[in-house]
């Protein structure tokens, strides 16, 4: 009985029955820890008033004790990883250099090297490019002509004549960008017969090219040039200050080039041209015009006798200048139209030429250069000044609008023409048509050589880069912080992660090589039978036929062969140094038993070190005991 009642009397001061179930060390009133260090008696026992305070201040404000507790385990934590980090670097320093790694980053840098510069050399050595396939299947699909007139009035021919004309030849004049003119009035004929360099220089230092003047530049007397809009130019003379013309085309579709004359006369067209240049035209449409030109005889071919429009046309243009057309001549029908300055157009029919010696306006937003190439298949109509060809489209103003802005009469402008790419009779059909598929679908290699090197850039900036310096640190025993907790795992971790993207970008490479190879394959067999059959006579289509085969052969195809060969060879060297890794031991915590004795080092520490890991604990236990002391009733 007296037990039962001293037992009663002291469960009074127990906060409840759960929370004595939850703290099993205490024994006759007094708290041990796990240590069997005894701790003072419950300081709510002897001063019971205490508690009850301490009760209220823990419901008034329970944020707080948690922060403070939050705050300690932070704390606790911090100091942990400080004493992990010491004991980590006294291990590694006691560790000897991997030098099997060391010389495993190497080869790997060298690599990361050897590929990106395979890829930049594939990438940049296309001599041949979209814009050149593209120029040609522009032309093979381009529309052929059936009536060509003329208006002086209006230069809107599809208002003039209908919807389907347009002008027979359009330039694009760039338009010019802003600039601060602050030469003064300088002589520039003086700059004429010195060299380029000079007049470059006099433009950026006295014109501020693409600025406007500042109030201080104003004041000293400089002047905004103003910007001058883009403009197309599509009007003719005939180069004696003449009456300017536009000549209007009807452009028409249902050429067949891919054909001989038998397929022509089995599907009942009309058969056009002659020899090798034999093509059809759907019944109901006269054969195209294959000639024009200017003269000043009227009596040229007859035409004007002949009055059939099926046969040719031509029109008095004033002062016995005449333009005619002709049809049905042995050559392929006139499809491509060009003015340019000189008496050339470039092997890039886009861009546009420019005299000998002489440099483009330095405002002009597109600056033309001298072409070194240009296209043979272009052939000469006309030619005028510059001056008479400013005037027939109207824009002779530029002169008085742009300073130094010159109008030569002793450059020549001049109309070019183009007829279809000569195509080998042997060579039409099938492998036409594939010519016409493998260029729509050409930029596929393009692509696949861009993905290419941005996956081998990267592979460079992670593999070359990142990995092995992070890797060579670590094969010269650097202790990494994030690895502390896990001293005897910190090598593995690191080659693992370095290993699994080597392994992931080289796959991506891999697959991009496969593809890229599947597309090149099949254009370059299609390439290589144009080339030995001798399909096209023109001399820009041959070269440009000859450059992508040996684009697709000797540089996609084998720099990719010589990725796809160090890619096979850097995997057979990942298995032999995980190999390595997994059975010398050369890597932290691989077997343990081969390292007892810097991980004992590791559980016990120095003195110092064990007495704060105590403290630690200890601090921890209370922690928690005070949670459960304090949760209310």
């Amino acid at each position: 009985m007296a037990a039962q009642e001293m037992n009663t009397e002291n469960q009074k001061y127990l906060p409840d029955q759960e929370q004595y179930q939850l703290n099993p060390e205490k024994v006759n009133d007094q708290i041990f820890d796990q240590d069997g260090q005894q701790q003072n008696q419950k300081y709510c026992e002897t001063n019971p008033m205490s508690s009850v305070l301490n009760q209220v201040y823990h419901d008034e404000d329970p944020k707080l004790m948690k922060r403070d507790l939050v705050k300690k385990r932070k704390q606790q934590a911090k100091k942990e990883r400080l004493i992990s980090a010491r004991r980590l670097k006294r291990l590694l320093r006691k560790k000897p250099v991997d030098k099997v790694r060391l010389a495993y980053q190497a080869y790997f840098f060298i690599v990361s090297v050897a590929v990106l510069t395979l890829s930049i050399l594939s990438y940049r050595d296309q001599t041949v490019y979209e814009g050149d396939y593209k120029q040609f299947l522009d032309n093979m699909g381009s529309y052929v002509i059936d009536d060509i007139q003329f208006t002086y009035t209006n230069k809107n021919c599809k208002s003039q004549f209908g919807s389907e004309y347009s002008s027979l030849y359009e330039y694009y004049w760039s338009g010019t960008m802003i600039g601060c003119d602050c030469s003064q009035g300088f002589n520039f004929s003086l700059l004429q017969d010195q060299n380029f360099v000079n007049i470059e220089e006099f433009f950026k230092q006295s014109f501020m090219l693409g600025r406007v003047c500042s109030q201080e530049m104003l004041a000293k007397g400089c002047h905004n040039v103003n910007e001058q809009q883009p403009k197309v130019f599509n009007s003719w003379n005939d180069g004696s200050y003449g009456r300017p013309f536009v000549l209007c085309a009807r452009r028409k579709t249902g050429i067949s080039l891919q054909t001989n004359q038998s397929y022509c006369e089995s599907e009942n067209k009309t058969v056009c041209g002659t020899g090798d240049n034999i093509f059809c035209v759907p019944p109901d449409m006269s054969c195209p015009i294959s000639e024009i030109g200017f003269t000043t005889n009227s009596t040229f071919k007859n035409l004007q006798k002949l009055n059939d429009t099926n046969k040719g046309n031509i029109y008095d243009l004033g002062k016995g200048f005449y333009f005619y057309y002709l049809k049905n001549t042995s050559n392929l029908p006139v499809i491509e139209f060009r003015a340019t300055e000189s008496d050339k157009v470039c092997r890039r029919n886009l861009n546009q030429n420019i005299s000998p010696n002489r440099i483009d306006y330095p405002l002009m937003i597109d600056r033309r250069k001298q072409c070194e190439n240009t296209d043979p298949l272009f052939k000469l109509i006309h030619s005028i000044d510059e001056e008479q060809f400013y005037l027939s489209n109207n824009v002779v103003y530029l002169k008085e609008k742009l300073p130094y802005f010159n109008i030569d009469t002793k450059y020549n402008w001049t109309i070019h023409s183009k007829t279809y790419i000569p195509w080998a009779p042997n060579c039409r059909g099938e492998l036409f048509d594939d010519v016409i598929h493998e260029g729509s679908t050409l930029f596929f290699v393009y692509v696949s050589l861009r993905v290419q090197l941005a996956v081998t850039i990267t592979y460079f900036i992670v593999i070359g880069l990142i990995f092995n310096i992070v890797g060579t640190m670590t094969a010269c025993n650097f202790a990494w912080s994030c690895m502390t907790t896990h001293p005897d795992s910190q090598y593995n971790y690191i080659f693992i992660i370095e290993i699994a993207f080597k392994i992931a970008l080289q796959i991506a490479e891999i697959i991009v090589i496969c593809v890229s190879f599947s597309i090149i394959d099949g254009k370059r067999l299609v390439i290589k039978d144009i080339n030995e059959n001798n399909c096209v006579s023109d001399p820009v289509s041959d070269y440009f036929f000859t450059n992508l085969e040996s684009d697709l052969t000797n540089f996609a195809w084998s720099y990719n062969l010589a990725n796809l060969v160090i890619f096979s060879v850097t995997i057979i060297l990942d298995l032999i140094i995980l190999k390595h890794s997994f059975n010398k031991g050369h890597h932290h915590g691989a077997k343990k038993h081969h390292e007892k004795k810097e991980h004992q080092e590791l559980d016990i520490g120095s003195h110092g070190e064990s007495a704060n890991l105590q403290d630690v604990k200890s601090d921890q236990k209370l922690s928690v005991k005070g949670d459960v002391l304090q949760t209310p009733q």
